[in-house]
């Protein structure tokens, strides 16, 4: 057990300090969020579809996540003109036809929506989610991003917390346990407290910039999207029969069960920042 728990905590350290290191330089962002979309696009083929068969139809799948994020974070980078990002199309319309001409296709079983599905599962969130990385006059800024990276994290904290501490007692009372038996109401509590806090802490050293009521906006979208975003993976590996997504790393899992939370959260904030004209 203390193995265990040595190891997951050296790989969360790891795992932290590669994300930072990251977002020092927008170059090694792009680099890492394209191996990040890679992974994730192989997890979830691995439980989906399985490892044989549909080779090309996965590649250009992956291939127009991996497009799409990049003409986003380019266009905002470089200011290219946003009609580059309907090269998206091009690998997304070669997709659709591969899977209609697949032979496997005809049968009875048909995996069109489970090749297409990580586009928008982690594709669309996280090029929408990049936007958060550049400022209003479009200058590379990484604190807003990191910050609601931040709050994720210490809303899965204090729900792991309160959970633990108060939420498995017999008479505690589970958030869903048909998909996760092990969610309490504790810890959502408990999530709350620390996100709440943590946005304060955030806005106090000038890393939210935004008013009060959009700090306390972004806790509340934080820890509703986080919620959700973790139940619908946890959904996903239920529907497959597998605990983790994969084992990339030793005692989390997956990619996709580190990032479950994030492919809610940030496509949500993106769009909440956008419309207030904070970003």
């Amino acid at each position: 057990m203390k193995s265990k728990l040595l190891t997951r905590t050296l790989v969360g350290a790891l795992f932290i300090a590669i994300f930072v290191a990251c977002l020092l330089h927008q170059y090694a962002f792009m680099a890492g969020v394209a191996f990040v979309i890679v992974v994730m696009h192989i997890e979830y083929y691995d439980m989906a579809v399985g490892r044989g068969g549909y080779c090309v139809e996965k590649v250009l799948a992956t291939l127009t996540s991996l497009l799409l994020f990049l003409a986003v974070f380019a266009w905002k980078l470089w200011a290219f003109d946003a009609r580059w990002l309907l090269l998206c199309v091009v690998p997304l319309g070669a997709v659709c036809a591969a899977l209609v001409l697949d032979k496997h296709e005809r049968g009875e079983v048909r995996k069109t929506e489970n090749i297409l599905f990580p586009v928008l599962y982690v594709g669309l969130s996280t090029a929408v989610g990049s936007l958060m990385l550049f400022d209003k006059g479009g200058a590379f800024s990484w604190k807003l991003f990191l910050s609601i990276f931040i709050l994720i994290w210490m809303s899965d904290i204090g729900a792991y917390v309160f959970g633990m501490g108060f939420g498995q007692k017999p008479d505690s009372r589970k958030l869903c346990p048909d998909i996760s038996p092990h969610k309490s109401w504790a810890g959502v509590w408990g999530g709350l407290l620390f996100v709440c806090l943590a946005a304060v802490v955030l806005k106090l050293v000038g890393w939210l910039d935004m008013g009060w009521a959009h700090v306390a906006a972004l806790a509340v979208l934080t820890l509703v999207c986080g919620i959700l975003g973790d139940l619908f993976e946890s959904l996903i590996k239920r529907h497959y029969g597998v605990k983790d997504s994969g084992n990339i790393m030793p005692g989390h899992g997956g990619l996709l069960d580190r990032f479950d939370s994030a492919l809610a959260v940030l496509p949500t904030a993106a769009v909440y920042l956008i419309l207030f004209e904070i970003i």
